[in-house]
């Protein structure tokens, strides 16, 4: 009989992929099992699209077992009762969370994980991960296996045209959820002219723009990066995968997308401002860093010099 493999998280995209290491490692150290994401649907849909495991909405009836005594619908029940081991990014051992798990999955076993690392704290989020798997040794070694495998070859194989040659397809993020780990958008949208304008029978640059920039800058900003670049505007992350799929460079800030380039293999040029990257750095094996702070001094020149 298969068993059911939960993992529990509902931060951001960048700290949701930095635990795609742990889904990996158990996926093949339980062969027979079935991974599930419990997380935010899109995240979800994307975990299942790059990783291959399964997941269910956290929206759909989860948030309960923060409630004391809390019932969930019959899915998520099925989920509990077939569950062998339960990793959560959402909560600590002793939390009314925890004890309904332990009413609703008396047979699982519970890892409490955390992603903020205290003050100090030198390593990578990704390392501190790995250290409070210590007590799990066959989870610990499997971790730190793949996050070697990841740092090689990444965690997806990469399509036919991604490798970082010239005339290769340039897709380009200016945004971030923050904006003060935002590099400023009339650099980005120098970069672009610039790019287009050497690029040879090379694509047109892609740029990528979400909800925040379309909030955030206006209109005349948009109407000038479309006409350096292909513009594109994903409706979901799936989209957002898809737009970066097959490129031959990433560039961005320190971001969610950033952290989805990388770890598929496409090399990344990852612009960090007040953010620390020995912590939040991307994962996979081909990840530049540039960093000033404040990223205003951070001129054009320099980042062409990185490509």
């Amino acid at each position: 009989m298969r068993r059911n493999v939960l993992i529990f998280h509902s931060g951001a995209l960048g700290d949701f992929i930095l635990t795609w290491p742990l889904a990996v490692a158990l996926g093949r150290l339980l062969p027979q099992s079935r991974i599930f994401y419990i997380t935010h649907g899109q995240k979800g849909k994307l975990a299942e699209k790059v990783l291959g495991v399964e997941s269910a909405d956290i929206e759909s009836g989860w948030h309960r077992l923060f409630a004391a005594s809390a019932q969930v619908p019959d899915s998520a029940g099925r989920l509990l009762s077939g569950a062998q081991w339960i990793f959560s990014f959402v909560a600590a051992e002793g939390s009314a969370w925890a004890g309904n798990i332990a009413r609703l999955a008396p047979d699982a076993r519970l890892v409490c994980l955390s992603q903020s690392p205290p003050g100090g704290y030198l390593g990578h989020l990704t390392d501190y991960v790995v250290e409070q798997l210590h007590p799990w040794t066959a989870w610990e070694q499997g971790v730190s296996q793949i996050l070697r495998s990841i740092a090689q070859r990444g965690i997806a194989p990469r399509r036919s045209g991604s490798a970082a040659t010239p005339g290769g397809l340039t897709v380009i993020h200016p945004g971030s959820g923050s904006p003060h780990k935002c590099w400023p958008p009339d650099s980005f949208l120098e970069l672009t002219r610039r790019i287009d304008a050497a690029r040879g029978d090379a694509p047109r640059p892609r740029v990528i723009i979400g909800e925040v920039e379309l909030e955030r800058w206006p209109a005349a900003r948009i109407d000038a990066f479309n006409a350096v670049a292909e513009l594109r505007r994903p409706q979901d992350l799936i989209e957002l995968f898809n737009a970066c799929a097959g490129a031959a460079r990433f560039i961005g800030n320190d971001s969610g997308p950033g952290h989805l380039a990388a770890i598929t293999g496409i090399p990344t040029l990852s612009l960090f401002g007040p953010t620390d990257p020995a912590r939040w750095r991307p994962l996979g094996p081909a990840v530049t860093v540039l960093r000033r702070n404040p990223l205003e001094e951070l001129g054009v020149d320099e980042v062409l010099g990185e490509m």
